[in-house]
């Protein structure tokens, strides 16, 4: 993976694609909103599939939502229950605490560019 320089040459990025979104999930286990939004693009697009719902877009989105929505819940986590990672896609079988009295499950589909998340697609899995 390569990423800018501030004098414009490229460098290769250390973290692979499942690392960035391990660091994600530590972070959004954690409550930590600045580290949690530090893991995605400015530019990132956050999916409900079937219907691709536009959930956030940007960083400043992604900070509201999840700040003042998401990370208040008690007993908020996510659990990966399985992962696979293609090329710069990371795949999750996931199963999330706190969001709704029953933990649900979920796949959620991470694209991955330079370090940093620049898509998520969540697919809800019918109980």
């Amino acid at each position: 993976m390569t990423k800018q320089t501030d004098n414009g040459v490229p460098r290769i990025s250390a973290r692979s694609p499942a690392e960035v979104v391990n660091e994600q999930v530590r972070a959004y286990n954690a409550r930590d909103v600045a580290a949690f939004v530090a893991t995605y693009a400015e530019d990132i697009c956050i999916y409900q599939m079937p219907h691709a719902k536009l959930l956030a877009k940007g960083r400043a989105a992604l900070t509201e939502h999840y700040g003042s929505k998401i990370f208040t819940k008690l007993g908020l986590r996510a659990e990966v229950l399985s992962r696979q990672t293609i090329g710069n896609k990371v795949i999750d079988h996931e199963l999330t605490y706190g969001l709704h009295p029953n933990p649900e499950e979920c796949v959620v589909v991470y694209e991955v560019h330079e370090g940093l998340i620049s898509g998520v697609w969540f697919f809800q899995i019918a109980g």
